[in-house]
């Protein structure tokens, strides 16, 4: 195992997810004010949430991009606020560099890139910020002539040649295959169900599958808000898997099941 840092710790963490954005594609609108961001935060508080990964743009499909600006006047008053209240781990789902600069000025810890580390300028803000945790999602268009396993695979070794050659400590890494994120839904079940395959050596991996079509095509339910009950079966399942890391929007029913599943399973 790599080192202890944010994302080795011996139980699975749960990531709980503070979109503060108008239009994410399940919760948009419903936290972007202070108060009710922090009233959700407070709820994830209570459920004992590990990390709270905090966004201000959504990557819903065909999603209209926002600047770095307005992302940093979105998520920079809550990232404050959320750090006065709690010193767990503040995690920021973005790929501006910009954006992730002022929020780990801010008090986040934790760089959360959709984009991987492609978006020129972010490597140097990890270089920047010694301590703080790298997560590095799949999301590029797939390369078809591989299997979905091989092209991740290649390139997750390509990022950790990056970080090699920019020094960044292995302890800081971790990595997400990106379900969804222009994947078939084949190939986001495929995932799900083998992340042996999708793992880098003994690098962390972090599995958000939280209310995606994957659990709709699996549910049947088109309101995202509704399909918790599969998000969190998918995500047990990754935990029993050896997944460290799961990203859920309702943490306490994460963790309800996981404290549950933890008794049960032990000797």
């Amino acid at each position: 195992m790599i080192k202890e840092g944010y994302f080795t710790k011996k139980e699975p963490q749960i990531m709980g997810i503070l979109n503060v954005t108008p239009d994410s594609f399940s919760d948009g609108g419903q936290f972007n004010e202070l108060a009710k961001a922090m009233a959700h935060c407070e709820e994830m508080l209570a459920a004992n949430v590990d990390i709270i990964d905090i966004g201000g743009q959504s990557t819903r499909p065909n999603y209209q991009e926002i600047s770095a600006k307005e992302e940093k006047e979105r998520i920079l008053p809550i990232i404050r606020a959320v750090r006065k209240k709690t010193d767990k781990p503040i995690s920021i789902d973005t790929y501006f560099p910009e954006v992730a600069d002022a929020a780990l000025a801010a008090g986040a810890n934790v760089i959360n890139d959709i984009k991987g580390l492609d978006t020129n300028g972010m490597i140097e803000i990890a270089q920047k910020y010694p301590d703080c945790g790298v997560i590095i999602m799949h999301s590029r268009p797939r390369r078809t002539e591989l299997s979905v396993a091989d092209d991740i695979q290649q390139f997750y070794q390509e990022k950790i040649e990056l970080c090699q050659k920019s020094e960044i400590d292995s302890m800081r890494i971790c990595f997400d295959p990106g379900i969804g994120f222009g994947k078939s839904q084949e190939e986001n079940i495929e995932i799900l169900k083998h992340p042996e395959a999708f793992r880098y050596q003994d690098y962390p991996l972090l599995y958000g599958v939280s209310r995606k079509r994957t659990i709709a095509a699996l549910t049947n339910e088109a309101d995202p808000t509704e399909r918790d009950f599969g998000s969190i079966a998918a995500s047990l399942f990754a935990v029993n898997k050896g997944i460290e890391i799961v990203r859920v929007h309702h943490v306490k029913g994460m963790r309800d099941t996981l404290n549950v599943w933890q008794t049960l399973s032990s000797k």
